[in-house]
């Protein structure tokens, strides 16, 4: 299918060889203009000169990586076009430039983003931004990816990576969730404090594979056989994703892939387009073959009307929709920032404050203070130690909450 589709590669080659001297030549400016910048001084026309020299230094560092990055988007787009061509079934919709056609594929029948709260898959978050989204029908069953950033309210990242979403013609009743298997330790600090339970797999095979949680057991041995176990051993090897995590619920089943990205490697841009293009194209022919292998694996067709259960759809929150990337301060280092640095100030002023209290008490105890500012520095003493006793304990506390709330969306289902 698409891995043979047509791509003008002569045309991708010469924008590869374009974008590879643009980031060279600006790296390569900066480079050598920041030691000629230093270099240069002595009077006032040449320490204008050493300033220019260190000024294109800079633009030019910063140049390079963006050079490459735009060479990626640009091959994202090409490439995802090209991996769906032909294919009157599944359409391509580029939330960077399309946003209408993106929030209309991601609040609808096939993919509702407000499905993914309390699904145990991601963190909880209050809005998304998408880049790119693939949509249609795998035998007459509506699917929806879509490579997304979840935020909070804060605008901090929750999530990134691909999210996928199947219509089931059957519902299935409860919530079954399967992940990757992190250790008795891992497993435990990751399910501890949420509502649904472990539940042990049939197949022993995958018990050192995947970890399954749920609030139906006898919902979840129907649905996770051996074959369905299979298949997802493969979709998780396959994706190339940091964190691979699904869930059964209600009418769809989701998919989380955490750190997957359909932008290609920044390293491919030194090598010929010939050298990696048709892998790479065979790798997202793959990925948009999804829908029908979890079709397949799953026997997704519709029950008949006597035998189709009574189901009754759950609200799902609205959530607002963005197009294009996240913002660059809403990545996960800045949300460690952002949540976390008040938390150490708070340790960190604590701690001072604190310790100097403790050191002018024990010289108190020890030397003792003159009777005319006995008090004056007994108080300031016992207002550095209340101080740094609530500082501390502030800052730990939130810092314990961050370390609880941190990549654990199986907290966000909380005990009732």
């Amino acid at each position: 299918m698409t891995a043979d589709a047509p791509v003008e590669t002569t045309f991708l080659e010469r924008r590869r060889r374009l974008a590879l001297r643009g980031a060279a030549s600006a790296l390569f400016v900066g480079i050598v203009s920041f030691p000629l910048g230093t270099a240069i001084g002595g009077s006032e026309t040449a320490d204008t000169i050493g300033g220019a020299f260190v000024f294109a230094g800079i633009i030019g560092v910063v140049a390079a990586p963006w050079i490459v990055r735009a060479w990626q988007g640009f091959m994202r787009r090409r490439m995802i076009a090209a991996a769906v061509a032909g294919r009157p079934d599944i359409r391509h919709i580029d939330g960077e430039h399309d946003r209408r056609a993106s929030e209309a594929a991601l609040s609808s029948a096939a993919f509702s983003l407000g499905a993914f709260h309390d699904s145990g898959l991601v963190e909880a978050f209050q809005a998304g931004t998408v880049q790119h989204v693939l949509t249609g029908h795998a035998r007459d069953v509506p699917f929806a990816i879509a490579e997304v950033a979840l935020l909070d309210a804060k605008g901090y990242r929750m999530f990134g990576g691909v999210l996928a979403s199947f219509r089931l013609a059957r519902p299935r009743p409860g919530l079954t969730i399967v992940t990757r298997d992190h250790g008795v330790l891992g497993n435990l600090l990751a399910s501890a404090g949420s509502r649904v339970e472990r539940l042990p797999l049939e197949d022993t095979d995958f018990e050192g594979v995947f970890e399954v949680y749920g609030d139906d057991p006898v919902g979840a041995r129907v649905v996770l056989t051996t074959t369905m176990l299979e298949r997802l051993k493969a979709l998780d090897e396959r994706a190339h994703a940091r964190g691979f995590a699904c869930a059964f619920r209600g009418e769809h089943l989701l998919i989380a892939f955490s750190g997957m990205s359909w932008r290609c490697p920044a390293w491919r841009i030194v090598r010929p387009i010939d050298a990696w293009l048709h892998d790479y194209a065979e790798w997202l022919a793959g990925l948009v073959e999804l829908p029908q292998d979890i079709v397949r694996t799953l026997n997704l067709a519709a029950p008949a009307a006597d035998d189709a259960p009574r189901y009754v759809p759950e609200v799902v929150p609205a959530v607002a929709i963005d197009s294009g990337p996240a913002d660059v301060f809403s990545s996960g280092l800045w949300r460690l920032v952002g949540e976390g640095g008040m938390s150490l100030v708070y340790v960190a002023s604590g701690t001072i404050f604190g310790g100097v209290a403790l050191i002018g008490g024990w010289y108190g105890v020890t030397e003792g203070y003159s009777t005319n500012l006995f008090w004056y520095f007994w108080g300031l003493i016992a207002a550095g130690v209340v101080y740094g006793v609530y500082a501390l304990a502030l800052g730990l506390r939130q810092l314990a909450h961050l370390a609880w709330r941190w990549n654990a969306p199986l907290r966000t289902l909380n005990r009732p």
